[in-house]
């Protein structure tokens, strides 16, 4: 997406990952900006960005409650006034999974967000760090947003499927 809105749309575009080897990947595939950064530790001046885009269901890198409003305040200061972000994720309550019905119940009993995931990515004899990954539902991305300066103004589904995209605005002064 970052090459394609470079290189189609003509915009300014920074991509930014955990993964050193993603970083360079983009950049050997000709992404021009491209940094090394945790989600969490993102620090651009204010009004840095008009469009922040969180497709790849990484609106769960929020990872819980207090860190996705932490989040969303800062994303809120290096962005410009009229800025949108992008946010796709899952909704957690679209399954009669009884496995992951039992996640839920367990999450809620231990005072975490339902769809609130504990994991840590495997590759052959690689062992990533553990953390915390967020699924929410559109009305629970109404209410982390909340007190933010961030609205979501529309959600975008396509049929059944539990994957959504919604789009969070700048809530204007006098609402």
């Amino acid at each position: 997406m970052a090459i394609y809105l470079q290189n189609q749309k003509k915009l300014d575009v920074i991509g930014i990952d955990i993964s050193p080897l993603a970083i360079k990947v983009c950049t050997l595939r000709g992404l021009r900006r491209a940094q090394v950064t945790a989600f969490e530790d993102i620090d651009f001046g204010p009004e840095s960005f008009d469009t922040v885009v969180m497709y790849g269901n990484n609106f769960g890198l929020f990872g819980s409650k207090g860190r996705a409003r932490k989040l969303l305040r800062r994303l809120f200061v290096m962005t410009s006034p009229d800025a949108q972000l992008i946010c796709e994720t899952r909704n957690p309550y679209q399954t009669a999974n009884p496995v992951h019905l039992a996640y839920h119940r367990r999450n809620r009993a231990r005072g975490r967000m339902p769809g609130q995931l504990r994991l840590r990515v495997r590759y052959g004899v690689y062992i990533g760090r553990w953390f915390d990954y967020l699924l929410a539902s559109p009305d629970e991305m109404k209410e982390l947003a909340r007190g933010t300066g961030w609205r979501v103004a529309r959600t975008f589904r396509s049929g059944r499927d539990p994957l959504y995209v919604g789009i969070l605005r700048k809530e204007s002064r006098g609402s």
